[in-house]
């Protein structure tokens, strides 16, 4: 198959992937993914509150972090039983039933003790862990230095407890993003998942409270995640990047991978489309590659990165829309 690739050392028979989400979250629906084509599937996030809560069931644990609204709703719907042999009975059953890469995600935003329950998952069959590493940047009082380091720290510590790669997903708000990037894969990431998209709040001016705002991303925020791809991937980064959010259509798949992405994760196209959209995704990225004669997807990898200066592409474009708009 014309897109066979690779990613965290893994067999993919295309590099679309389905991103962390409810389409990951039952072993039915991860057939779905599988039948249509896609790559691997990175299974809905377990997080790090409820792996604690079931180490600390029988001391009354109950500190539930509720810091975003993601985190708050999946622990109030999802939070029943004992969450952790629920996730590996997910990644075992999965492993029966579908022959593409299970990576099984976790949400977490500190280290501690529920590191060692990333054992179990990679012994239940996991392929490959994604950390899901979302710490809140609220408190004035901590630097940008402690943050960054804390990221490192928790990667540093679940590396000691694998042999799986792992991957991690980050967002978009660091002041330098290619330093992090690097770091990152300088402590041990097999690659990295960009961007993570944080739940934005709105204000409901009726009630005047805080809720949840659009939970799904537009195509317009792939622009960010190709920027980063391209920078990151013009340097050189010793990691594989993998694209998230805002992918559509075949057209962006191959806009990522042509900008470096290994693989390009998918999940709101999905939402509005169906699982089953992902025959499209990999029918006009099969079709694009026919028109320009690649016989494969490693064949046009990058490719733009090798024309011309990124960074150089990046200020002239700058310079050119404000050229424009006066």
């Amino acid at each position: 198959m014309k897109l066979r690739t690779t990613y965290l050392g893994l067999e993919l028979k295309s590099p679309v992937v389905v991103s962390s989400s409810t389409l990951t979250g039952s072993v039915e629906s991860i057939k779905q993914c599988a039948a249509a084509g896609a790559g691997a599937v990175v299974l809905k996030s377990i997080f790090e509150e409820q792996i604690l809560s079931d180490i600390k069931r029988e001391e009354g644990y109950t500190d539930i972090y509720n810091s975003y609204f993601e985190a708050q709703e999946y622990l109030n719907t999802f939070m029943r039983g004992n969450e952790i042999d629920i996730y590996v009975k997910l990644i075992q059953e999965a492993k029966k039933v579908v022959d593409i890469p299970i990576i099984a995600s976790v949400n977490c935003t500190s280290k501690g003790e529920w590191i060692s329950i990333a054992r179990e998952l990679q012994d239940a069959g996991a392929d490959a862990i994604e950390l899901n590493i979302a710490i809140p940047a609220f408190d004035r009082d901590i630097c940008a230095r402690d943050i960054e380091n804390e990221y490192i720290s928790v990667l540093e510590e679940v590396k000691k407890n694998l042999n799986i790669p792992i991957s991690v997903k980050i967002g978009d708000h660091f002041s330098n993003i290619s330093r992090m990037a690097f770091n990152l894969s300088k402590a041990g990431a097999k690659g990295l998942v960009l961007f993570n998209r944080f739940y934005n709040p709105d204000i409901n001016i009726e009630k005047m409270k805080v809720v949840p705002g659009n939970s799904i991303s537009t195509r317009e925020e792939n622009s960010n995640t190709l920027r980063w791809i391209s920078l990151l991937s013009s340097q050189g980064i010793p990691c594989e990047l993998s694209a998230s959010k805002g992918v559509y259509t075949g057209e962006d798949v191959v806009k990522q991978i042509l900008a470096g992405a290994k693989t390009v994760q998918v999940c709101s196209t999905l939402y509005r489309n169906g699982i089953d959209y992902i025959k499209q995704i990999n029918a006009d990225v099969e079709a694009w590659m026919e028109r320009h004669n690649f016989n494969d997807v490693e064949s046009f990898r990058g490719i733009v990165n090798k024309k011309e200066d990124i960074k150089v592409v990046e200020r002239l474009q700058y310079l050119r829309r404000n050229y424009d708009l006066h």
